[in-house]
């Protein structure tokens, strides 16, 4: 797995960037099908014909995530502009999409086809519970991912890296008072201003305590919650708050940031000097399934260059060889391999999982 420091860089308020527009990559219109009958998007090959045709007549398949909404949605849809196979989205935080996903496989009455979510405590219990099945990926496809990508002998995969920064209300907070590093967030500006989602949510917020407790340090984690910060429960939840003004500023994944300004809400994403938290999204077929084929088609575009593309506009790392950096507007992020985000490896976040969870719980004097 790969483990990435903090190297500084300037925010997009500093940059004068207000993030709105349209993000670009994927479902351009060029999928076609080679003399063989294979579905081939953008060269290549993204599902055999056998697997393309019979994934035609089983229908639209459903999609079980934790990702946010929005970026969820730009990739369906784009999905479904490539091949035609429509994509039904089931979006819950990944706690929660890990509660419902064991309980209806320990019913047998698991409804998704597809899943993808973040926590390496949440994907190890979906595999030692016979939650996935292996996706035959296509050799196009499985030579161009890293080797970091692939789980399990290819049970399970990372599908991005994503990163977590804060973000601020462009219209509540002026450029020139915006907090640019995460030591801004301790002035008493934003004393009972601020918010931060609550450590057991799933994956992204295990990561972001340890990137908070690693590199920050638990004296900030300290001075941080004794500024009264709201918590919520989920990412979601927390954009609505910042883009209605109701906190001014809060901690945020970026993509998530990016999609909500897409969407009109004013809100600009701070790239700090100390460093932001990254973490990856994993990706499985059901092992319930009764669409194997769509579900494979799905799984290959996501990790192809065309889908790679999408998520890289979005503002997340690709897995994906040859990828471009990620880009939220016109702000290009380093590169992947540059000292830019902290990246913990899967046994360092699982041997820290629990201790952080507690820390972070006492500090904040939450229960739940």
């Amino acid at each position: 797995m790969r483990k990435r420091t903090t190297t500084a860089l300037a925010t997009l308020a500093a940059a004068g960037l207000l993030l709105t527009g349209c993000s670009g990559g994927g479902g351009d219109g060029s999928a076609e099908t080679n003399e063989n009958g294979d579905l081939v998007i953008n060269g290549e090959i993204i599902a055999p014909a056998e697997v393309y045709e019979a994934a035609q007549s089983e229908g639209s398949i459903v999609f079980y995530t934790g990702a946010s909404e929005q970026s969820e949605s730009d990739v369906t849809e784009a999905f479904t502009e490539a091949t035609g196979i429509d994509v039904e989205i089931v979006r819950l935080a990944p706690n929660k999409l890990s509660e419902r996903v064991l309980s209806e496989r320990a019913a047998k009455k698991l409804g998704a086809d597809v899943i993808r979510t973040s926590g390496e405590d949440l994907v190890a219990g979906f595999a030692d519970a016979g939650v996935f099945e292996p996706v035959e990926l296509t050799d196009d496809i499985s030579s161009a991912l890293i080797p970091e990508a692939t789980y399990d002998d290819g049970l399970y995969y990372s599908s991005y890296d994503r990163i977590y920064s804060f973000g601020y209300n462009n219209q509540v907070v002026s450029e020139e008072d915006a907090p640019k590093n995460w030591n801004d967030l301790l002035d008493s500006e934003f004393a009972g201003k601020s918010g931060i989602v609550q450590v057991g949510a799933g994956g992204s917020t295990a990561a972001l305590t340890r990137f908070q407790l690693d590199a920050l340090g638990q004296d900030w984690l300290e001075d941080y919650a004794a500024n009264d910060p709201r918590i919520f429960d989920s990412s979601a939840s927390l954009t609505d708050s910042l883009a209605r003004g109701e906190i001014s500023v809060g901690t945020i994944p970026v993509a998530t940031a990016y999609s909500a300004s897409l969407d009109g809400a004013p809100i600009t994403i701070a790239t700090p000097d100390e460093g932001a938290a990254a973490y990856p999204f994993y990706l499985g077929m059901s092992a319930s399934t009764e669409k194997a084929n769509a579900v494979t088609v799905f799984v290959n575009w996501l990790l192809s260059a065309d889908g790679q593309k999408l998520a890289a506009s979005m503002g997340d790392y690709p897995v994906h060889k040859d990828m471009p950096s990620p880009t939220i507007g016109d702000v290009e992020l380093p590169a992947a391999d540059t000292e830019f985000v902290h990246r913990a490896s899967l046994e360092e976040s699982l041997d820290n999982l629990e201790s952080d969870a507690e820390l972070w719980m006492d500090i904040f004097g939450y229960t739940g």
